[in-house]
């Protein structure tokens, strides 16, 4: 017997160029974009949104516009509600956008591309660039003594606008034609520095030193001329090169809300302004075959303002595959969960704010959804598996609703350790928004933070990766109640095949900056499997003694249960491994090199 089946609906193709794109750059193509994807909803079912090949401009002037709450951005802000969006898919069921091998260059702040409210959403074949980003970036050319004292010439890449005026300068950004305003200002070192050294291929957070102690400053045709008194110190930083922002995350680079399936393929980013692609309140997040890091040609070294992807309160899988990340502001990836502030305990009703100021005005709880409530001094959990009835808080669209509080009503009552806690001795993790992990085949260089930084309970998979030049861990387990407030524990990871160079602390960092003094861990099951490690430990590293200084730091690990470390190598001498609070932990040499354990007390902080 034959089954019916019932066919697939027609995908419809929708070529932006039919719609007034402009494939040479010269005009702005984000009206005719915004007419291609009109159209495609009114074609109704599955559709794909092509572009030829060429170069597209999108000016933040011609933007879509909508109030949206983004986790660690800006919270609730208001100067930063309404988010200027370059492309912005919304509602569909099924949608596509080949790119054709196309640029999509972004004039002004704005959102590159936005998924919210879809079903399925392929994104594949272009590359993102901003013509003018707002990272600055500035090389030491030169360094030396002159007969009235010490100086730097400087460089910057081409487009750059610096203003020398006096003893400082100021940054101009674009300036949209539409409007006449610059995207935006700012003087001397800005708010935010970091460094970037190419001899070494390094990256770290510091001070920025080129504009204190100035005698004048001069335009030259590549860039500035600074000149210092007399009594101000030698420079010695010729070829490292600053980068310098504000530190306001007023957009995602790219965003995905609320959306079942969204996936990213062969896509280039050149630079993400904000933040990186993040990925809210929704199910799957796939990352394949995709390029973080400037193009070639640009003279930049910055990629992202800040993450390249991050997570927040997914329900299904974020997976990485095959992947470059390199020039961030801080970590490449970052999956997490939220931690919400318990002020007041009503019955079976929690009133809940979102304590840290990057994060608020956006629903964190639904009906039906389930939570788990710990102590915020130690980590402790008081209650699990509570199943939320109803919400009461901020939509993520409007600001109707106080955008940091919310009040939750629970199915059963509250154990009594929960009725009886002050304000914010508790937190509470929604342990149905936590995604499954995987990162593999991918490279990760030129950060000055860590690789990968996970907080969920679901399985973690990290296997195949390069780590390498990082100024922190290559990968940063943590359950972060009561600092970021980015949840939750670990209860299955496996870190294996991957290879750490070069980093600022140990391959493996797992974190929690609070823990129980007894009882359960408040990570588990962690296997860290067949990794090669070279000088991961805090650089310059100089000290010759063996022990997390020795230049092989492999694991340090803090309240862990059942954590397995073995069969890893080093091209010489033992690996080093820190373990505090870690009971049952098996550390072995098996098939890889000698490896030395300090257990530095049994006693929580």
């Amino acid at each position: 017997m034959t089954v019916p089946t019932t066919p697939a609906p027609p995908r419809h193709l929708i070529e932006v160029t039919a719609h007034g794109a402009d494939p040479t750059g010269a005009r702005d193509s984000a009206p005719a974009v915004q007419d291609a994807i009109a159209a495609a909803h009114r074609a109704g079912g599955p559709v794909t949104l092509r572009f030829a090949p060429g170069t597209y401009a999108f000016r933040a002037s011609s933007a879509v516009r909508r109030e949206l709450y983004v986790s660690n951005t800006v919270g609730a802000d208001p100067r930063y509600r309404e988010k200027a969006i370059g492309i912005l898919l919304e509602g569909f069921d099924d949608v596509e956008i080949d790119g054709g091998g196309a640029l999509f260059e972004y004039h002004g702040r704005q959102t590159s591309i936005a998924v919210v409210d879809c079903g399925r959403a392929e994104l594949h074949d272009f590359a993102v660039d901003m013509v003018q980003p707002t990272v600055v970036e500035v090389t030491v050319r030169e360094t030396g003594v002159a007969d009235a004292g010490p100086y730097r010439l400087l460089s910057v890449p081409p487009g750059t606008d610096v203003r020398p005026h006096g003893r400082t300068v100021t940054w101009v950004g674009e300036a949209d034609p539409a409007g006449g305003d610059p995207a935006w200002t700012g003087e001397g070192k800005l708010d935010y520095c970091q460094v970037f050294d190419p001899r070494a291929n390094r990256t770290w957070r510091t001070d920025c030193p080129l504009f204190e102690h100035v005698e004048r400053i001069t335009a030259t045709p590549d860039g500035l001329r600074v000149e210092y008194r007399a009594d101000a110190p030698v420079p010695d930083d010729q070829g490292l090169v600053y980068q310098l922002r504000h530190t306001d995350r007023d957009h995602p680079g790219a965003f995905v809300l609320e959306s079942e399936y969204a996936r990213f393929r062969g896509v280039r980013f050149g630079y993400l302004h904000g933040f990186g692609l993040l990925a809210q309140s929704g199910g799957d997040l796939l990352v394949q075959d995709c390029v973080f890091a400037t193009r070639e040609g640009t003279g930049r070294t910055t990629a992202g303002f800040a993450d390249f992807v991050q997570a927040s309160g997914l329900s299904g899988r974020v997976v990485v595959e095959d992947c470059r990340f390199d020039g961030a502001h801080d970590d490449a990836i970052n999956v997490h969960g939220l931690y919400l502030r318990v002020d007041r305990v009503d019955g079976d009703e929690l009133e809940l704010s979102y304590p840290h100021p990057e994060t608020a005005g956006f629903p964190q709880f639904a009906a039906g959804e389930r939570c788990e409530i710990v102590r915020v001094g130690d980590g402790a959990v008081v209650a699990t598996d509570v199943e939320v009835l109803g919400v009461d808080g901020p939509s993520g669209r409007d600001h109707a609703h106080d955008l940091t509080r919310m009040r939750v009503r629970c199915a059963r009552p509250l154990p009594d350790a929960v009725a009886a806690s002050g304000p914010g001795e508790l937190a509470v993790e929604n342990i149905t928004r936590t995604p499954s992990v995987t990162v593999r085949r991918s490279t990760f260089a030129n950060l000055p933070t860590r690789g990968v930084l996970v907080s969920t309970r679901k399985p973690v998979l990290i296997e195949d990766c390069v780590f390498s030049g990082l100024g922190m861990a290559g990968v940063l387990i943590t359950c972060e109640a009561g600092s970021y407030w980015e949840s939750g524990p670990v209860a299955d990871c496996t870190v294996r095949r991957n290879r750490f160079e070069d980093l600022g602390g140990p391959a493996v960092l797992i974190s929690p900056p609070h823990f129980p003094a007894a009882g359960a861990a408040v990570h588990r099951d962690i296997r860290v499997v067949g990794n090669e490690v070279t000088n991961c430990a805090s650089w310059p590293n100089d000290n010759p003694r063996p022990g997390p200084d020795s230049g092989n730091w492999l694991v340090d690990a803090t309240s862990v249960d059942h954590l397995v470390v073995t069969d890893n190598t080093t091209t010489a001498g033992a690996l080093s491994v820190r373990l505090d609070h870690c009971p049952d932990a098996q550390v072995e040499a098996g098939t890889g090199s000698p490896v030395d354990v300090d257990r530095p007390g049994t006693e929580a902080p």
